[in-house]
């Protein structure tokens, strides 16, 4: 047996050590100084998007809704952050989320019965940390592309994986847990098995871990903004575009619509070609991966009620002039956090909540008033990516649930939140190229 002090390359000793556990010995020191980030900075970065990507589907269940996961996971990361010094806070940030945590309560008390304090202290949980700044911003953001790139990599070879072993195993284990693990430990209230399409035998990829189809196709089309901005690798680009189309979804192509701008503003030819001959491929072999049903999707989903477009785009505006228009008396303050869901259903058809329209009917227009500027300025004010930035935004606007959902948050905090330009940065994260 092989001790370490008998070990003929002592230099081993310590490389074996880091590998087998990186986080063996943690430096919580504040290293502002120091050229690399610190290993507390890197251990919060790497689980906050772990949980956010493959622990999407697990809750603790108490009560008659559970806790995401996802959502202690960010607490503790953020709480990593704060304790080991690694934040400041910005003081105009600061100012905004303050002003925004004070109209919550405010909306609560003077909202209707249908009010939710669980829900009022879900939404300053999340927004809460949009106050901070961290102190070795560059080094985080360039470890948070790294990191969100191999988790998401992973995540679409098990996407497509997913897809193609359902020709073989007829088990709906591939798609949910919902019959293989217990209840108690699940998130509930999502579609995690979703035919192609009504009557139809096979499934949608999820990507395996992710709660729904919708969901794998947002997470993988951000991965294929970043890949197009910062590192250009083709057989990546094509595992996402694969990992995309199988999802069969179109909340993801919205936020790949962006990527021809972002290319023509660059003058990138590559990505254009490889993406071109994606394209042509895809169509000429839509017959093969079943892509008339993307393409009929695309063409009927904003005639009919019973589509998703409808759901989040359509019904909402529905419910605000059914409920909230024809109720002048209930625009100044809303009807309180969380009563969305509540009139919703007493709709005649199924009605999401995307974050424009939760803020408007839940904290009326003094919500509008103190959210979106705390949100676009700790999204955009000295972001180190604008089109990143802009990426995330239009994701937030048109995927659903966004409001509320800690997965994305966890995302807008690792690209956007935390790691912050300095001043003397300027000239060299400033621009949208990056």
């Amino acid at each position: 047996m092989l001790r370490w002090g008998a070990c003929p390359f002592p230099q081993w000793k310590s490389a074996v050590s880091l590998t087998l556990n990186p986080y063996r010995h943690l430096d919580w020191t504040d290293r502002r100084t120091s050229p690399e980030l610190s290993d507390v900075a890197r251990l919060s970065l790497h689980i906050m998007l772990f949980s956010a990507i493959f622990l999407q589907r697990f809750a603790i269940n108490l009560g008659q809704s559970g806790i995401p996961l996802c959502l202690l996971v960010n607490l503790c990361a953020v709480s990593m952050l704060v304790l080991a010094g690694q934040v400041r806070l910005a003081p105009l940030r600061t100012a905004l989320v303050l002003l925004f945590a004070a109209c919550v309560p405010l909306c609560m008390l003077l909202g209707s019965a249908s009010g939710s304090w669980a829900s009022a202290l879900f939404v300053l949980t999340l927004y809460m940390p949009f106050a901070l700044v961290l102190q070795s911003g560059g080094l985080y953001f360039e470890e948070a592309k790294r990191t969100y790139r191999k988790f998401m990599t992973i995540c679409a070879m098990l996407g497509i994986l997913q897809f193609l072993l359902q020709f073989v195993i007829s088990s709906t284990w591939l798609f949910t847990f919902a019959r293989t693990l217990p209840a108690s430990i699940l998130l509930e209230g999502f579609n995690t098995l979703q035919p192609l399409e009504y009557g139809a035998s096979l499934f949608k990829s999820n990507g395996f871990l992710m709660i729904e189809p919708s969901t794998f196709s947002q997470f993988v089309a951000i991965a294929l903004v970043i890949e197009v901005l910062f590192y250009d690798s083709a057989w990546r680009m094509v595992v996402y575009g694969v990992a995309l189309l199988l999802s069969y979804s179109g909340s993801g192509l919205i936020v790949v619509g962006l990527i021809p701008f972002i290319l023509v503003s660059r003058g990138s030819y590559r990505p254009i070609l490889i993406i071109a001959v994606f394209c042509v491929v895809a169509a000429l072999t839509a017959g093969f991966w079943n892509g008339d049903i993307l393409i009929n999707r695309a063409t009927t989903e904003f005639t009919s009620t019973d589509t998703s477009a409808h759901e989040r785009y359509r019904a909402p505006i529905d419910l605000i002039d059914r409920f909230l228009l024809s109720s002048p008396s209930w625009m100044t303050f809303g009807y309180g956090p969380g009563s969305f869901r509540t009139f919703a259903v007493q709709m005649p058809y199924a009605a999401a909540d995307p974050p424009w329209a939760k803020l408007l009917f839940e904290y009326g227009l003094a919500g509008y008033l103190f959210f979106w500027p705390m949100f676009l300025v700790a999204i955009f004010h000295e972001s180190r990516s604008g089109w990143l930035s802009l990426a995330l935004l239009i994701g937030y606007l048109v995927f659903g649930g966004s409001l509320m959902d800690p997965r994305l948050q966890a995302v807008l905090l690792a690209f956007c939140v935390l790691p912050k330009r300095k001043p003397s940065e300027n000239g060299e994260f400033a621009s949208w190229d990056r």
